[in-house]
């Protein structure tokens, strides 16, 4: 069974100052990259067939990071990047949490507006994932948001449970998943 090793990129700007980034561009701290070096670290035994990361700084600077010495070709997609959050980018989380808008977003139908919903985003990377020629292992760079969505997926969560999950920065989640799932998957959030 294919094996993928998802990775959510180093901290971020926006997560060290406490705003939504979404899909703007928001560099690593030093932290950032310290997560980013010891995720190297923690996947050095895998092996890879294919990497592929998020365009977005964060993430691709943390899939180099992770790949370096392993002459390994990355893949850099804008189709891997951060759930848009419209009209909530660049805003503080406190400032939504005392709005009591929170609860919007982790849930798995609605969105901020302009943005994406939890859904919207697992079925944008399902499609991806299923059109993809099947290896034996790939590591994905990514972000929370979308991590959460098709992790909670693929685990069969249920939906109104799917957004109250936060990977931390660079957390290694594996899963075994073969092309015909992912192509289900995608089907089933069309």
């Amino acid at each position: 069974m294919p094996a993928w090793t998802f990775i959510r990129h180093g901290q971020s700007v926006a997560n060290a100052e406490g705003w939504f980034a979404g899909q703007r561009d928001a560099p690593l701290t030093a932290l950032g990259r310290e997560q980013a070096d010891a995720a190297r670290t923690e996947v050095n035994g895998l092996s890879f067939d294919r990497a592929l990361c998020s365009d977005l700084s964060r993430a691709h600077e943390t899939a180099q990071r992770i790949l370096e010495g392993r002459g390994i070709e990355l893949t850099v997609t804008p189709s891997l990047r951060e759930r848009t959050c419209g009209s909530w980018e660049g805003r503080a989380i406190a400032d939504l949490e005392a709005e009591g808008l929170m609860p919007q977003f982790a849930a798995w139908e609605t969105q901020p507006g302009g943005g994406e919903s939890l859904r919207q985003v697992a079925l944008r990377v399902c499609r991806l994932f299923a059109d993809l020629p099947e290896v034996e292992s790939t590591l994905v760079v990514s972000h929370g948001a979308l991590m959460r969505s098709v992790i909670g997926c693929l685990d069969e969560r249920p939906r109104d449970t799917i957004g109250s999950w936060r990977p931390k920065n660079c957390e290694v989640v594996r899963r075994e998943v073969s092309r015909a799932r992912w192509r289900a998957l995608a089907d089933a959030l069309a």
